[in-house]
C-alpha cells in the first residue's frame, strides 16, 4: 500500500517580520534574473493595491546585451550593446512606474545592502540569479553580516540555479543552523529558514572542471548543453514562491526542484522533519 504524503498538510506557513517598506535586490540580470525582474514589478504593483505596502527593485549586473543572450533571456536585438541591469531598470520604470534602480557592477554586500538594513520596518530580499560561486559568497555574506538580532531577519536570499534541463530555487534567511523547533513560533508560522548556502554548501564551492566551463550561456544554448526554456521556468518558480510568500501568504515550502526532460518537480516542506540542516539535500532524481 503506497504511504500517503502528508508533509504540505502539516506544513507552517512561511511569515517574514511585519514590514513597511520592501527592498528587493537582484543580483544577476542574464537569462533568468531579466525573466525575474518584470514577475518582481508584477508582485510590487499587487502588494501596492492589496496592501498598500512600498517597494522598490535595486538591479545589479556588470554585463551588457550581447547578441548571443537574445534567444534565452528577455532582451531583443535593439537592446545589444546596452548594460543588462541599466536597460530592465528604465524598462519597470516605464512600464509600472516603480522605483527601479540600477548598478552596472559585481554585487557587493556592504554596498548595496548596508543602507537597507536601517530601517527596522524595513525588508530586504536578495534575488540571487547567478551562476557563479563568488556571487553566492557575497550573498552568503550579506545575509550573514546583515541580518539583524534574534532568529527572525529582515534580509532573506532567494536562489535560482539550474542545468541542462534542471534547476532548484532555494529560500532562507539563516546562515546559522539551528535547531529543528528554532525555526517555528508554534506549530503553524514558520519565521526563519536554513539559507540555501546551507542548504547546499556546494553552491559556495568552485564547480568542478569540465570541458563546457569555459563556455558562455549562450554557447552552451548553441551546443546543447543549456535548454532554451530552463531560465525561464527557473524565474517562474522564484515568483511563485514571492508572491506565495508576500502577497497570499501562503507559502509552505523552501526549496523546489525540477527536471523538464521528465517532468519531475518535487519540493521541500517547512515541517520540522525536514528542516535538519545537518542533512545535505540532494538534488532531484531524474
Amino acid at each position: 500500500m503506497t504511504e500517503i504524503d502528508l508533509c504540505f498538510s502539516q506544513a507552517a506557513v512561511v511569515m517574514p517580520v511585519e514590514y513597511s517598506t520592501l527592498r528587493f535586490i537582484v543580483v544577476g540580470a542574464g537569462g533568468t534574473g531579466s525573466f525575474v525582474v518584470p514577475a518582481l514589478a508584477r508582485l510590487i504593483f499587487e502588494l501596492k493595491q492589496q496592501q498598500n505596502k512600498s517597494a522598490e527593485i535595486l538591479i545589479v549586473d556588470p554585463d551588457v546585451v550581447e547578441n548571443g543572450n537574445i534567444p534565452r533571456s528577455n532582451f531583443c536585438f535593439a537592446e545589444v550593446g546596452r548594460y543588462k541591469a541599466q536597460t530592465l531598470a528604465e524598462r519597470v520604470s516605464m512600464a509600472w512606474g516603480i522605483e527601479t534602480s540600477f548598478s552596472c557592477e559585481r554585487f557587493d554586500a556592504e554596498k548595496h545592502l548596508k543602507g537597507s538594513t536601517t530601517d527596522y520596518r524595513s525588508l530586504t530580499i536578495i534575488v540571487g540569479c547567478v551562476d557563479n560561486f563568488m556571487a553566492r559568497r557575497e550573498m552568503h555574506r550579506a545575509l550573514d553580516e546583515f541580518r539583524t538580532y534574534g532568529d527572525q531577519s529582515r534580509v532573506w536570499w532567494i536562489d535560482g540555479g539550474n542545468g541542462k534541463t534542471s534547476g532548484q530555487v532555494l529560500l532562507g534567511s539563516i546562515t546559522k543552523p539551528l535547531k529543528p523547533e528554532q525555526y517555528f513560533t508554534g506549530t503553524s508560522i514558520c519565521r526563519a529558514l536554513p539559507a540555501p548556502s546551507l542548504q547546499h554548501p556546494d553552491l559556495l564551492q568552485p564547480e568542478k572542471i569540465e570541458a563546457m566551463s569555459n563556455a558562455s550561456c549562450p554557447e552552451r544554448v548553441r551546443l546543447g548543453e543549456q535548454g532554451l526554456n530552463v531560465n525561464q521556468r527557473v524565474a517562474i518558480e522564484m515568483a511563485e514562491m514571492l508572491s506565495s510568500m508576500l502577497l497570499t501568504r501562503t507559502l509552505k515550502r523552501y526549496a523546489v526542484y525540477f527536471d523538464l526532460e521528465t517532468g519531475i518537480a518535487r519540493s521541500q516542506f517547512c515541517t520540522r522533519s525536514q528542516l535538519d540542516c545537518k542533512t545535505d539535500f540532494a538534488t532531484l532524481d531524474a
